[in-house]
């Protein structure tokens, strides 16, 4: 983690700007083209939401504006970001649970499982210093409902900064399966931009064979 130097930052304008504003997030919805990743993920007999999620976390990473934070009331950026993600149960309620970014899919991936065995084990929010950190995005999957647009619960007493992701229901069309994807962060640290980015790259990822 490095501290950002606010007065040298070439954001330092919009930073203070947006900043000041009662709800600084700004969100986007896209479509994701998922038809390759899906396929491959049930060749393989993996999880398609452990190899959605782990190339969402590989995009992440090689984005810059995607790992700053505000810490303290200072702009700090991160080395790695990690998934802090909501995991369902069958009573129909979800808890919070953390899976540490690792650039080894299968790592990450038996990561994620465990972490999911062990949320759907527990009960509550199952609130944790791991779910709360800021190097993290905090993403959600909401697979009942093909989304074109989402909003999202804020404590606005808080200083958060932390990015937000909500994955949405894969849809079938001839041969083309699709996903739509919410994406709400910090205006004072990204812009349209950086998210434009991420889809692209995130594609691309989605897409390899």
């Amino acid at each position: 983690m490095k501290t950002i130097n606010i007065n040298t930052w070439n954001r330092k304008e919009h930073f203070n700007f947006f900043s000041q504003y009662d709800e600084p997030f700004f969100g986007i919805v896209s479509e994701i083209d998922c038809t390759n990743a899906y396929k491959m993920a049930k060749n393989n007999n993996e999880s398609f939401f452990a190899a959605y999620l782990h190339k969402s976390l590989v995009a992440i990473n090689k984005i810059p504006e995607f790992r700053y934070r505000i810490k303290e009331k200072e702009v700090v950026i991160y080395d790695e970001i990690h998934a802090a993600s909501t995991i369902g149960r069958d009573d129909e309620t979800f808890g919070f649970g953390f899976i540490q970014y690792n650039k080894d899919f299968q790592i990450f991936s038996n990561s994620l499982a465990a972490e999911i065995a062990n949320v759907q084990n527990t009960k509550g929010l199952c609130m944790s210093e791991n779910s709360m950190r800021n190097d993290t995005i905090h993403y959600s999957s909401v697979p009942w409902i093909d989304f074109t647009g989402l909003t999202h619960a804020r404590n606005f007493n808080s200083l958060d900064s932390v990015p937000k992701i909500v994955f949405g229901k894969t849809s079938a069309i001839g041969n083309k399966m699709t996903m739509p994807i919410s994406i709400n962060a910090h205006h004072g640290l990204l812009d349209g931009l950086h998210i434009a980015r991420y889809f692209e790259l995130f594609q691309y990822l989605m897409n390899e064979k």
